[in-house]
C-alpha cells in the first residue's frame, strides 16, 4: 500500500492515470469501480466472469495507488448479478472510454445531481425551474412576479412551492384564509400509505388578487393551512420505497398535479444549493431552468464549482446582460 497521503478530491485522477497503462481484455468488462460511503474503492464485475488475474492485479494496483483510500487486494473484487450492476448504469460514468471501465459514487445525499434526463422543449405544459446556487438573489419574488404576469396575459399557470425546507412563496401569494388543507410534504407522507390521491384536490389555492385577471393560477404549497407535525413529515419526503425512488414519486406528484389543474405554464420554486430537491427539480422533471445569481464573489465561486453543463439551462443574473429564452405564453 501507498502509505504517502492521497486525498478524497486526487483519487479519481490517481485512478484515470494508473488505468492508462493498463490492458484490460473485453472478457471481463464492463467493470464497475465503486466509491463507498466510507470513501474506499472496491471492483464490481458481473458473477459471470471466471477468477482472472487481470482483476488481481487492478485490484493491488488501486490499492497502492490510494492508500488508505482502496482496499486489499484480497478485498477489493466483489462478483455480483447482472442486474447489479445494471442498476449502477444510471449514475456510472465511463473511466476508461472505450474499454468499459466506469466510476460511481455511493452517495447518502446529493447523489440525484449525478444524472441529468433528457429535456424535450416541447412538452405539454411547459416546466420552469428557478433555482439558484446562493439565496437573497430574487428568486422567490420573480416566481410570485412571473406567475402575476402570465396570469394577466391569459396563462393558466401552476406554481409549485418545492423549497420544503424553507417555504415562503406560497404564503407569499396566498392570503392566511386561502391557505389549501394540504401541501407537497402531506402529500409524499400520505402517498407511503397509499392515500396521495386522497389529499390532491386539496393542495391547491387561488388567490383573491387573480380571480379577475385573464388567466388562472394555482398555487401548492410546501404545506398546508396546518402545519402540523412538519419536521415529521419533512423527514419522510425523500424516503424511496420499493417501487420508486423519492425522484419518481415527485414526477407522479407533478404529473397528477399538472392532470387535475390543466395548466398552460408549471413554475417550480426550488431550494438553493446543492440539495437533493433542488437536484431533483434541475435534473428529473424535464423543465427550463432559470438560474439566478448576483454578481459577487460568492456567487461566482459557488456557480465554478456546483454548475452541471447542461444546453437547457438559461442564465439570469441580477445586474448582467439577461439572455433567457422567454417562456411560449409570452411575446
Amino acid at each position: 500500500m501507498n502509505d504517502s497521503f492521497v486525498s478524497f478530491d486526487a483519487m479519481r485522477q490517481r485512478v484515470v492515470d494508473m488505468l492508462k497503462s493498463e490492458v484490460i481484455p473485453d472478457k471481463i468488462t464492463p467493470i464497475y469501480l465503486v466509491r463507498d460511503l466510507f470513501g474506499k474503492v472496491r471492483i464490481l464485475v458481473s458473477d459471470a466472469i471466471q477468477e482472472d488475474n487481470t482483476l488481481q492485479r487492478l485490484a493491488a494496483g488501486l490499492y497502492e495507488t490510494l492508500g488508505k483510500h482502496g482496499y486489499p487486494a484480497g478485498e477489493a473484487v466483489l462478483s455480483v448479478e447482472d442486474a447489479m450492476l445494471q442498476a449502477l448504469n444510471d449514475t456510472a460514468q465511463e473511466i476508461r472510454p472505450g474499454v468499459g471501465v466506469h466510476w460511481v459514487d455511493r452517495l447518502v445525499t446529493g447523489r440525484d445531481w449525478w444524472t441529468v434526463g433528457d429535456s424535450d422543449s416541447q412538452r405539454t405544459p411547459m416546466r420552469y425551474t428557478l433555482f439558484s446556487v446562493k439565496g437573497g438573489v430574487g428568486r422567490s419574488t420573480t416566481a410570485a412576479v412571473l406567475a402575476w404576469h402570465l396570469v394577466r396575459r391569459g396563462e393558466r399557470v401552476l406554481v409549485v412551492d418545492l423549497d420544503l425546507e424553507s417555504p415562503g412563496l406560497s404564503s407569499a401569494m396566498l392570503a392566511r384564509q386561502e391557505q389549501p388543507e394540504f401541501g407537497i410534504t402531506d402529500w409524499f407522507v400520505e402517498d407511503l400509505v397509499g392515500q396521495g390521491e386522497r389529499v390532491i384536490e386539496q393542495m391547491t389555492a387561488t388567490p383573491a388578487w387573480a380571480q379577475d385577471s385573464e388567466g388562472d393560477v394555482y398555487v401548492v404549497p410546501a404545506h398546508g393551512s396546518e402545519p402540523g407535525e412538519y419536521l415529521a413529515k419533512l423527514g419522510r419526503v425523500y424516503m424511496d420505497t420499493t417501487n420508486e425512488p423519492w425522484t419518481t414519486r415527485l414526477e407522479r406528484l407533478l404529473n397528477r398535479l399538472e392532470t387535475y389543474c390543466d395548466p398552460t405554464v408549471v413554475l417550480l420554486e426550488s431550494r438553493n444549493g446543492l440539495h437533493d430537491i433542488a437536484a431533483a427539480t434541475v435534473t428529473h422533471l424535464d423543465a427550463e431552468i432559470l438560474l439566478f445569481a448576483i454578481d459577487s464573489a460568492s456567487n461566482w465561486t459557488a456557480l465554478h464549482w456546483t454548475l452541471i453543463p447542461r444546453p437547457t439551462i438559461r442564465s439570469l443574473f441580477t445586474g448582467r446582460a439577461v439572455s433567457l429564452r422567454a417562456p411560449r405564453c409570452a411575446t
